[in-house]
């Protein structure tokens, strides 16, 4: 019995009619465009994002709204990320007023403080922290969307306060920061925000 042959390879060009090489282009450049649209997908909805967190903030925001059974709220690392500026660095120090799940009765305006540290070798100009969660609704804890940073040398501490009026249905205000620059770009999209967690006790 003679070897079996496998039929020849049609020649560059040949052997497949004009409708189908167009199609085949067609298919190939659907499959780019789905690439593509991954990759789109995966900066908008991850690293730019910067950490989503749990559900917006504020009692009664939505279904999946955060309780005072949740506080403490346990947020997560965003992907690690450079900051801005190299050689930029900041620090958590403490909550110098209203400390993670404190209780403020509905309806009081009172003073969040943290103090931040400037870690790195960049003077701190033009800094502030802009509130990331969705726009404030009547349930919600209001307060300003920038919270200004006094200019802070490398090395210097600084305290950054905010007005806070709470909501006057009772529940849980889980608000979150990110540290921007003057243009409003985020300086540490490697960390996580800055917070405050404040239980809205019922008066």
């Amino acid at each position: 019995m003679p070897p079996s042959v496998s039929p020849a390879a049609p020649a560059a060009g040949k052997g497949r009619s004009r409708p189908a090489r167009v199609a085949a282009l067609a298919a190939a450049v659907v499959v780019v465009a789905g690439a593509v649209a991954v990759v789109v997908t995966v900066l908008i909805n991850g690293a730019a994002t910067d950490d989503p967190g749990p559900a917006p903030s504020g009692p009664g925001s939505s279904a999946a709204a955060l309780s005072p059974a949740d506080c403490p709220v346990r947020s997560t690392n965003p992907p690690w990320a450079p900051p801005l500026h190299p050689g930029d660095k900041a620090e958590f120090i403490e909550d110098v007023t209203l400390p993670d799940c404190a209780r403020v009765d509905a309806g009081k305006t009172v003073t969040k403080v943290w103090r931040l540290k400037n870690a790195g070798t960049v003077p701190w100009t033009g800094y502030s922290l802009r509130r990331l969660d969705f726009a404030q609704q009547a349930d919600q804890c209001q307060t300003i969307s920038d919270v200004p940073i006094k200019d802070t040398p490398p090395g210097g501490t600084v305290d950054v306060e905010t007005v806070v009026t709470t909501p006057r249905k009772p529940g849980l205000c889980y608000v979150r920061f990110k540290m921007v620059d003057a243009s409003g770009a985020i300086l540490f999209p490697g960390s996580r925000p800055i917070n405050f967690q404040i239980i809205v006790d019922a008066r």
